[in-house]
């Protein structure tokens, strides 16, 4: 008698064994490849391939073209772990900001990006959403991660917090983050905003304006305080009385804008408005509308930052122009210099800002050329890095 179940047992092996072996000569590599896989396909030392992968010189071409072609062959990946074991470099970097949402920081980190990975850098971005318990969450799991080094945009920890997380290991540098004596391994940007905010509000009141509110930032931010020291300054400069109940504190946000200057101005007539950020001046902007102001006829308005958008609403905002793009590139070069050893003392560096006057003053409007100037660079800036034809529609290509 056949045993049936036996049978069908040895048909399955022998046709299952049948099937690895064509697979097995398909790829005889089934395990992700390694070094020495490389160096055997390409019939060279390992140490020759560790030399290709790591670009290093006194290697032939036509060795460099072997070993390229066998990485390419097995799909060799280096080991990031691996090479991080020897070099003790990661080769990462982490930023951390407080809202991803706000156009500013899209641009500036845009620049910086470009700059690190271009030196071979990858990065992590971290959004903290204005939180002090998220930011101090990414730099303990950065820190733990072996970032290489750490960008912080607009920080709320002290300095000394964030050395003590970082055991002084990590390469630092801050943006417009918590004001203190610097020491360690540390460059800190600032951006002008004290100066800014003079230029902006000896504007308006160059333009006649007396009775000037300021929508400030939260208190906690070191940018927001530098700007109101700025305003302050200026009333004080042109002899006028600082009135607390000119300020208020709100969100950084279109929706803190508008709540903020609709509780303002319900309760203060005035006729001029300095905005913490171009986010709150356009949320300004929505609240006069709602109340039946007109900008600039009523009322003058003044934002901070320069973010696209500003140039294209109506009316067009006249704002202080930080160019974020700019101080990215600048941010990341100077992170660079200091991973790259050039720079080992604490370091403070200023970056500069200009004041853009548009419509929302009443003392310029915007020429037709000038708005076709700022569409175009609009243009220019968002198609920089795509291709001259791009697929239309029904399959075909047109121009960008």
């Amino acid at each position: 008698m056949i045993d049936i179940t036996a049978l069908y047992t040895a048909l399955y092996s022998a046709l299952y064994e049948t099937r690895a072996k064509r697979v097995a000569q398909r790829n005889p590599i089934a395990r992700p490849p390694t070094l020495a896989d490389v160096a055997s396909y390409a019939k060279v030392s390992a140490k020759t391939v560790s030399n290709v992968v790591n670009n290093r010189p006194y290697i032939t071409e036509e060795t460099r073209n072997k070993v390229r072609h066998a990485i390419a062959a097995l799909g060799y990946r280096p080991s990031a772990l691996a090479r991080s074991l020897v070099t003790g470099r990661t080769q990462t970097i982490g930023i951390v900001i407080p809202d991803v949402s706000n156009p500013f920081f899209g641009q500036a980190i845009l620049g910086c990006e470009k700059v690190l990975i271009e030196s071979g850098y990858h990065t992590v971005l971290c959004d903290t959403g204005e939180n002090v318990g998220e930011e101090r969450r990414y730099l303990d799991t950065l820190a733990a991660k072996g970032v290489d080094g750490l960008m912080i945009w607009g920080g709320q920890i002290p300095l000394k917090e964030v050395l003590r997380i970082t055991a002084g290991r990590i390469s630092i540098l801050t943006v417009d983050s918590a004001s203190e004596n610097l020491e360690g391994n540390v460059t800190a940007v600032y951006v002008e905003n004290e100066n800014g905010a003079v230029q902006a509000v000896r504007h308006l009141i160059s333009s006649g304006r007396r009775r000037i509110g300021h929508l400030a930032g939260p208190s906690y931010r070191l940018t927001a305080q530098k700007r109101l020291n700025g305003y302050s300054k200026a009333l004080a400069a042109a002899g006028m009385e600082l009135d607390p109940c000119l300020i208020i504190e709100g969100p950084p946000s279109i929706r803190g804008g508008y709540r903020s200057a609709l509780r303002l101005l319900e309760n203060q007539k005035l006729d001029a408005l300095f905005c913490y950020n171009d986010l709150m001046a356009i949320g300004s902007i929505v609240a006069c509308k709602h109340l039946g102001i007109s900008i600039p006829e009523d009322l003058a308005l003044v934002g901070f930052d320069d973010i696209t958008v500003s140039a294209l609403i109506t009316p067009s905002l006249t704002t202080v122009r930080i160019a974020q793009y700019d101080l990215g590139r600048r941010a990341g070069t100077l992170l660079l210099e200091r991973l790259d050893g050039r720079e080992a003392e604490p370091r403070s560096v200023d970056f500069p800002v200009e004041l853009q006057v548009r419509n929302s003053c009443g003392t310029k409007t915007l020429t037709q050329k000038e708005m076709r100037d700022i569409l175009e660079n609009l243009v220019s800036s968002v198609a920089v890095d795509l291709p001259e034809h791009y697929p239309g529609s029904c399959g075909k290509e047109g121009p960008l």
